[in-house]
């Protein structure tokens, strides 16, 4: 969809896009986690780690580094100007986010086949360290997101 579009026209659709994430997605907006970055097939988002975020050992809570993952999947599959679902997700964590950190995850399309897309996020702390990384396959219906409310 986004193919025929000029710098402007994408750059503005991207634009929207991320308004669109920012308010609509009512759990992210909850969590404190923003999208920052919209481009075809990639995005990024990020998230200041607080007490709302921590888990009984006072780390960032496994749940709250997945929703941050997922909304950088969710912003890239729908980059393309049609309505994308996650059909399936999986993550894998390999270091705590701390207390007062900043978690930013980056998602970048792999692989398109049919309506299928599959993406790949990697969630970094403020040292640039990996802390999990989440695999994800989104399932792009036929329907075209209207984004004309988000101007």
């Amino acid at each position: 969809m986004t193919a025929h579009l000029s710098d402007a026209e994408r750059a503005d659709r991207f634009a929207r896009l991320k308004r669109f994430f920012n308010t609509r997605d009512r759990l992210c907006v909850a969590l404190g986690i923003q999208v920052t970055d919209i481009s075809l097939g990639a995005a990024t988002t990020t998230m200041t780690v607080e007490e709302k975020h921590l888990n009984g050992a006072d780390v960032a809570q496994g749940g709250a580094i997945f929703t941050l993952a997922d909304l950088a999947f969710g912003a890239a599959a729908n980059s393309h100007g049609t309505l994308a679902l996650g059909v399936n997700a999986s993550i894998a964590f390999t270091k705590a986010g701390a207390n007062g950190g900043t978690l930013t995850a980056h998602a970048r399309e792999t692989a398109v086949s049919g309506p299928l897309a599959t993406y790949v996020v990697e969630v970094k702390n403020d040292d640039g360290e990996t802390i999990a990384t989440f695999q994800g396959t989104a399932y792009r219906k036929r329907e075209h997101l209207d984004l004309s409310a988000w101007g």
